[in-house]
């Protein structure tokens, strides 16, 4: 994976940042670390090759795409010479002509600092500050040794010294825009996904895919097998005879993939868990289930060689994608839900998909996030999202579905959606072993004491792990997904 590291506020030496990057040195070597007597040091981890010392003063983790140049990604000296150029000519409205998944940090020879994260917060990023200094790194973990509170940066904002965090990019409202036909919608979307894809895969080497064979990483996969000239890599990961690896095998023949299965049972499970939630940073119970098999095929992916993967996130949360949306009485609802969706993503779904790869070392890049194709589905009426509410079984991501058949086929296309979890078949594995470990009392007792909503057993059992690593300080930190039960 990838991170951005850097101190403000004091004479800088190398050293200074030594224990931020010893804390996630699993996410990549240092490269291109800069440090500063006037007060700043920068650092970039990767995994790819270091680069020599840049005498820019900025510092780029992930990639940026310029709305001049769209379809082609610039990163490391690249990209920050590239923003160089056009921050020193236009300022901070230059961020209007920037996407990408990214975190940026600059200082300039008059002494002020600029930070930056991508719009959807694909990027992680944290700061806090103490004694006058500011200090950024990728993780919760990586602050920890400061003793003070850490926050996460806004995504789709900027902080520079003189106005505090300015948000750049905002997240576009639900607004059906009646002039725009089904057909157009299709195109558009259509065009959109395909350059996302493209911009995410041009030019890189040791690209893989996570294929569940679910609607959302069968999409990715099937276009990035029509741009790439050789045949593509797919990773699946499920317990034995798990739906999962019966679709992605029927998706990976379709697209002419190599095709990688991996299987796992409880007892490599439970040996991963601890890791997982280390990693995770996170003890909510829908976000630590997922993680295992995500923590399990990067893992996989990674041995065999990969250096970026692509995957489905984010689909669900455009295209009103979770079952509990159908239940919902009003279209006011369903709306709340999806615009709460977006503006949580980087502390539950985007969270777990840098945690679960950065682990491995991995770059994991997000297709269905960029701003463009959001824009464009916010205008689409509920009914092509949720399709045939007042019927007894309502079809979520109807119009995704609908333009894809030709490429997907008709069994994958129309796929009912499952989380990953229960795709791969572990969803209910450690249900049962948190069931059987957890008393009724020690429930009763250990989550009215806990400072933060403990919800189920399964839970309270990865909530004793979280707090294994991590104080009570960083709770207000972690994301919940409200619906689980």
């Amino acid at each position: 994976m990838s991170g951005l590291v850097a101190i403000f506020g004091k004479k800088s030496e190398e050293s200074d940042m030594e224990p931020i990057i010893e804390s996630v040195k699993f996410r990549g070597s240092s490269k291109g670390v800069q440090a500063d007597e006037d007060g700043y040091g920068m650092a970039v981890l990767s995994s790819s090759t270091p680069k020599e010392e840049s005498d820019l003063s900025a510092a780029l983790d992930g990639y940026m795409v310029f709305s001049e140049e769209e379809g082609t990604i610039l990163q490391g000296g690249e990209g920050e010479t590239r923003f160089c150029d056009m921050f020193n000519k236009e300022g901070l409205s230059c961020f209007e002509s920037i996407e990408g998944e990214f975190a940026i940090a600059y200082f300039d020879d008059e002494g002020s600092h600029l930070i930056a994260r991508d719009p959807f917060g694909v990027k992680p990023l944290y700061y806090a500050k103490k004694d006058g200094t500011l200090y950024i790194a990728p993780e919760i973990k990586a602050l920890l040794d400061l003793d003070v509170e850490i926050k996460e940066a806004p995504p789709g904002s900027y902080l520079d010294d003189k106005n505090g965090w300015v948000r750049y990019y905002k997240v576009p409202r639900i607004k059906e825009n009646k002039d725009l036909t089904q057909e157009e919608a299709e195109e558009k979307m259509r065009h959109l996904l395909y350059l996302a894809v493209e911009e995410r895969i041009k030019g890189e080497q040791d690209v893989g895919f996570y294929l569940s064979g679910g609607l959302d990483s069968s999409i990715v996969a099937a276009l990035a097998a029509e741009i790439s000239s050789e045949p593509i890599n797919v990773y699946t990961v499920g317990v034995k005879g798990s739906k999962d690896i019966e679709y992605a095998k029927i998706v990976a023949e379709r697209v002419g993939a190599r095709h990688h299965v991996y299987t796992y049972e409880l007892d490599e499970m439970l040996e991963v868990l601890p890791k997982v939630i280390f990693h995770l940073e996170s003890f909510d119970c829908a976000y630590v289930r997922s993680s295992i098999p995500n923590y399990i095929a990067a893992r996989y992916a990674a041995k065999d060689g990969r250096k970026i993967m692509l995957t489905g996130e984010g689909a669900d949360e455009i295209f009103a994608g979770y079952s509990y949306l159908k239940t919902l009485d009003s279209e006011q609802e369903i709306t709340d839900e999806i615009e709460g969706f977006l503006k949580n993503l980087s502390k539950t779904g985007l969270q777990r998909v840098d945690r679960m790869n950065s682990a491995h070392g991995l770059d994991c890049r997000v297709p269905f996030l960029k701003p463009a194709l959001l824009e464009l589905v916010q205008q689409f009426p509920l009914d092509w999202k949720l399709h045939d509410r007042e019927e007894d079984e309502p079809v979520d991501k109807w119009i995704l579905r609908r333009a894809f058949v030709p490429e997907l086929g008709e069994k994958v296309a129309w796929r009912e959606k499952q989380q990953f979890d229960q795709g791969s078949g572990s969803s209910d594995m450690l249900t049962a072993v948190a069931e059987e470990a957890i008393s009724d009392e020690e429930f009763a007792k250990e989550s009215a004491e806990a400072p933060t909503p403990v919800r189920n057993k399964e839970e309270l059992y990865y909530y004793r792990l979280f707090r294994r690593y991590y104080p009570e300080s960083v709770l207000p930190l972690v994301g919940r997904w409200t619906k689980t039960s």
